[in-house]
């Protein structure tokens, strides 16, 4: 298997990881509210990714702060702050609204605004055949995503959380800003003087990203309103908000990561906006709804798409196309 396959296959580990936990983040977020469930995830993140990076890396807990270099802290904190922070400020704020179905539409952002944002750092290009792979795929998630009807959905009062045009406006600048982190994060893992280990890499992203929020909510004085008093106040949830930082924040972020050494940016993030598509099955377990034979083939028209995205050059060859 080469590069690029083994990238492809960890990106589609990265999307089931990270989809999984985005039901117990939902519900974490509704009753903590979207900024103490992501300053927790930030802070339980940090505590696993220490141990990780010690015991794999075989780091000590001196050299764990002190083998990165400043050009290293630069990059990947300032993509962790962008990322972990700042987008995913705006995308828990668009699940608390809502609701998870509703804010995967806007995930379907993220493809365009990573291609675009991967061409402006570090130069990649997609030839025409991957673009029409990308488009296949946004289009066929979109029809998934409108014909599917989540008991989800229906569970809450999406106007309670604040309103429906907030969550839409949140929705697309969290995809923007993913876009552009993964992009980022990218530019970080291809300069020469990053050495580090990817788990070490997101060691460094998440501690930036916890730092800057953590910093920015205490000298604001919403530390204690925004963050510990809801979870005092819902001690219950903290084993699920647990379970959910860990497997969607460390080991999702981890192979993401990862993929994107291996490979483009904007495949990457198109492989992973096809979590609304692993959302069917969870959906029918869960809530017992049914599988309709219009989101299955809205599901098979997508993950079309992200075929012909990957095996662009394939296909390419075989119609004898010359692109590069």
């Amino acid at each position: 298997m080469n590069s690029s396959n083994l990238g492809y296959l960890i990106a589609f580990l990265a999307m089931i990881v990270g989809t999984l936990s985005t039901i117990p983040f939902t519900d974490a977020a509704r009753k903590w509210g979207p900024v103490a469930i992501n300053h927790f995830r930030l802070l339980v993140a940090f505590i696993v990714l220490s141990m990780l990076v010690m015991v794999i890396d075989k780091e000590s807990p001196i050299e764990l702060f002190t083998t990165p270099s400043s050009t290293e802290y630069m990059y990947l904190s300032t993509s962790g702050i962008v990322g972990l922070v700042i987008g995913d400020y705006f995308g828990f704020h668009c699940l608390a609204i809502l609701g998870a179905k509703r804010f995967s539409i806007f995930n379907t952002i993220a493809p365009g605004a990573a291609l675009a944002f991967g061409f402006l750092l570090v130069g990649e290009s997609i030839d025409i055949i991957g673009i029409i792979g990308m488009i296949i795929s946004i289009g066929g998630m979109i029809w998934f995503i409108e014909g599917s009807n989540t008991k989800e959905i229906e569970a809450h009062i999406v106007h309670e959380y604040g309103k429906v045009s907030k969550g839409v406006l949140f929705g697309v600048l969290s995809a923007l800003f993913q876009g552009f982190h993964m992009a980022l994060a990218k530019k970080a893992l291809t300069n020469e003087s990053i050495s580090i280990s990817p788990l070490h890499a997101t060691w460094i992203r998440v501690l930036g990203a916890a730092v800057a929020y953590f910093v920015f909510t205490f000298a604001t004085g919403k530390l204690k309103e925004k963050v510990i008093t809801p979870i005092r106040e819902e001690k219950s949830t903290i084993l699920k908000a647990t379970l959910a930082s860990i497997f969607g924040l460390v080991f999702s972020i981890v192979l993401v990561m990862w993929s994107l050494s291996l490979c483009k940016v904007a495949v990457v993030q198109t492989i992973i906006s096809l979590a609304p598509i692993l959302m069917l099955p969870v959906a029918y377990i869960l809530y017992k709804e049914k599988i309709t034979f219009k989101t299955f083939i809205a599901g098979v028209v997508s993950i079309f798409g992200v075929y012909i995205l990957i095996w662009r050059d394939a296909i390419a060859a075989f119609l004898g196309l010359h692109l590069h």
